[in-house]
């Protein structure tokens, strides 16, 4: 049975591969292989695709079986008496104990049935993966050489699982059905140019004083008409057009006849039978001696395939745009919900912190480390499906990068501490500027020590060195760690890539953090590589950063500690009543008057009876969620209250609802404790320089 630290793995990896799927072929590859290893040794993803079924298959680290199941192709399963396959019945077929008298009950014939002990599999599940009320495919999966049994647990699990990774899966399949339309109409529109070449043109002749039209056979046929059937005049003509299409037509040739663009328009016609017909007209006209409209002379052709397919098309279109608009509230949820049982431990850590400072050291220090590293890796999945999108967005201003450096690594040898690593800075002591996001660079420098610090033996040194040219700085993180092999380092900075790791993985981590290192320095015009000698002789990790023009030796602003606050009233609003009450303790022992609620009708009735300087609010609550919490408030007290969004919901459409909605602030949980207080403080202080 799986317990809740692998399940929770096995959600990141999976949310990590799917996030990052790039297309339809990926999309499936990584939608197996989310349940390998954990949830079995090998199996196969197949997804009914247009009415027919595309399978993928995988095995974990054993060629010899993924040899055998990657040919393999889906077969509808008629039997009644076992569920072999949850894509042929809908629910989900369980198969915890099998052995070779099962593999002759199942087997077609004594080819399949050696394929079967070929696999030499002892337990299998099936499940469905459906969205929005339609069976998309299933999974099936197989534990062999590991020697595993599935548990009831497990199947429920995979069934979970399926279902989350279900939105990711319908978008990439209608991502993939938009191309092969656009494909389609490429060849349609392509075998319209053959058709015109080989004359299989309708074209006719207008005589414009005498109204008289001549047609060609074809155009007979394009309208379904016998030769005695057409009047020959416009408006025998305007009668066979759509309704809806008359008058628009009739404005295109009054255009052409007054000396505007040529005659081009397309349009339906109502066929004999009942049929709807889309031509495409296109015509010159012929001017007499005077400039008046003698002739018009054109040619006519069916596009009623190609409207289809543009209708398809704009509707498949609206579809992969819904399904991206899924995925992302998709990705926003993992983040709250991640998030979410994170803010009480954290402030529960600090709330220690502040009663006692010694005891249980050790072990706080032990907590507080594992909750930085769960809020990386939620920080980390998120960024790269920001970064997939394309929506990172840079806050720049002119950085000292020597001091943005120095505080880097201030903040982070604390943690090196406590693995034994020590970390020297070799810095010039001239300000070296860039045009750059604070946050981002922090983000870069963090990433590359982490990277140093996974792959370093206790007792090492990791060194950070900066220097510059006139156009350029460069900051290099060097380490003595394990190194990497030459066949890894030219895609050392793509997703998910990392060295080979041992079974108990104690350098963890999803392979993102060089990733989003390289992708955050090309967004400021920057350039990364890596260095390394080979295995056992460490690396180094360079950034190469745009040099600020003209900047000299200009001053930056540094920022100085976080000031003191004066006693606020503050009122806390969570429904997660751990985490209200932790927050509440910790205030008042920075000496705030502090109330806590859980519900949006005690948070103002509260505020009905006592008056606050400060609400700090829970985006999900019940009944009123925090939104309209937050407009309600502003209703009955306008700009009196300062109001702070505290939630799970950390991307920046996320910040931008929330001042939509009044807040004056929007802070991501679990929220570190320095930068709460710093902004009371503030708020503090602008209230005592007001009064």
């Amino acid at each position: 049975m799986l317990d809740s630290d692998a399940k929770l793995a096995v959600l990141q990896r999976a949310t990590a591969l799917l996030a990052s799927s790039r297309d339809f072929e990926e999309t499936m590859e990584h939608t197996i292989a989310a349940f390998l290893p954990v949830l079995g040794d090998f199996g196969f993803f197949d997804l009914d695709v247009g009415g027919s079924v595309k399978r993928t298959a995988r095995a974990h680290e054993d060629p010899r079986v993924e040899a055998i199941v990657r040919p393999t192709q889906w077969m509808k399963q008629e039997r009644t008496d076992m569920n072999l396959c949850a894509l042929s019945t809908g629910r989900a077929a369980f198969h915890p104990q099998i052995d070779d008298a099962w593999y002759q009950a199942i087997a077609v014939n004594e080819g399949h049935l050696q394929v079967l002990r070929d696999l030499a599999f002892g337990s299998m599940i099936s499940v469905p993966m459906r969205y929005r009320d339609e069976l998309l495919g299933a999974l099936t999966l197989f534990h062999g050489r590991s020697a595993r049994r599935y548990t009831k647990d497990e199947l429920d699990f995979a069934i979970d699982l399926a279902t989350l990774a279900a939105p990711v899966v319908a978008n990439a399949r209608l991502l993939d059905q938009q191309r092969r339309i656009t494909a389609a109409l490429q060849t349609s529109e392509e075998r319209l140019r053959i058709g015109m070449d080989a004359a299989q043109l309708g074209v006719w002749d207008w005589d414009v004083k005498a109204d008289r039209i001549t047609w060609s056979d074809r155009v007979y046929d394009l309208h379904g008409l016998a030769r005695d059937q057409f009047g020959g005049n416009v408006e025998d003509f305007s009668r066979l057009v759509h309704p809806d299409d008359r008058g628009r037509v009739a404005q295109s040739i009054e255009a052409a006849l007054a000396g505007g663009d040529p005659y081009t328009v397309e349009f339906r016609v109502l066929l004999p039978d009942g049929r709807l017909r889309w031509l495409a007209t296109r015509a010159e006209v012929y001017r007499d001696d005077s400039g008046a409209p003698a002739r018009m002379a054109g040619a006519t052709y069916d596009v009623t395939e190609r409207r289809a397919l543009l209708d398809e098309t704009a509707a498949a279109r609206r579809d992969a745009e819904s399904g991206s608009r899924a995925k992302d509230e998709f990705l926003a949820m993992l983040g709250h919900e991640l998030r979410n049982p994170l803010a009480p431990i954290v402030s529960a850590l600090h709330l220690m912190n502040v009663r006692d400072a010694t005891t249980f050291r050790r072990e706080r220090d032990v907590i507080q480390r594992q909750v930085d590293h769960m809020v990386r890796l939620v920080d980390d999945l998120l960024d790269v499906a920001r970064i997939t999108r394309g929506n990172i967005s840079l806050v720049r201003e002119p950085l000292d990068v020597v001091e943005l450096v120095e505080a880097t690594v201030d903040g982070i040898r604390p943690g090196l501490a406590a693995q034994q690593l020590t970390v020297s800075v070799d810095v010039p002591v001239r300000p070296l500027l860039v045009d750059g996001d604070r946050v981002r660079l922090a983000q870069v420098i963090g990433n590359l020590l982490a990277n140093a610090a996974k792959f370093s033996p206790p007792g090492q040194r990791i060194t950070v060195q900066l220097s510059s040219s006139e156009d350029d700085i460069d900051i290099a993180v060097i380490d003595r760690g394990a190194g990497i092999a030459p066949e890894l380092l030219p895609n050392i900075f793509e997703l998910f890539v990392q060295g080979p790791q041992e079974i108990a993985r104690e350098g963890g981590g999803l392979g993102v953090g060089l990733a989003i290192v390289a992708s955050m320095v090309a967004l400021h015009g920057g350039r990364v590589a890596a260095e390394s000698a080979g295995l056992g002789h460490g690396a180094t990790f360079r950034v190469t950063l745009p040099r600020l023009a003209g900047a000299g030796q200009a001053a930056v602003a540094h920022s100085g500690p976080a000031p003191t606050a004066a006693p606020l009233r503050v009122l806390v609003v969570d429904d997660n009543l751990d985490a209200g009450e932790l927050l509440a303790e910790l205030l008042r022992a920075r000496g705030h008057e502090v109330r806590a609620t859980s519900t949006a009708t005690a948070a103002l009735a509260a505020l009905a009876d006592t008056p606050v300087d400060v609400a700090i609010l829970d985006i999900g609550l019940p009944e009123m969620d925090g939104y309209e919490l937050a407009v309600e408030i502003r209703k009955r007290w306008s700009r009196q209250i300062r109001l702070v969004a505290l939630t799970g919901y950390g991307l920046p459409s996320d910040r931008a609802r929330a001042m939509a909605a009044g807040f004056d602030e929007h802070l991501v949980k679990p929220v570190d404790a320095s930068a709460l207080y710093s902004l009371l403080a503030a708020i503090a202080a602008a209230r005592t320089h007001f009064r």
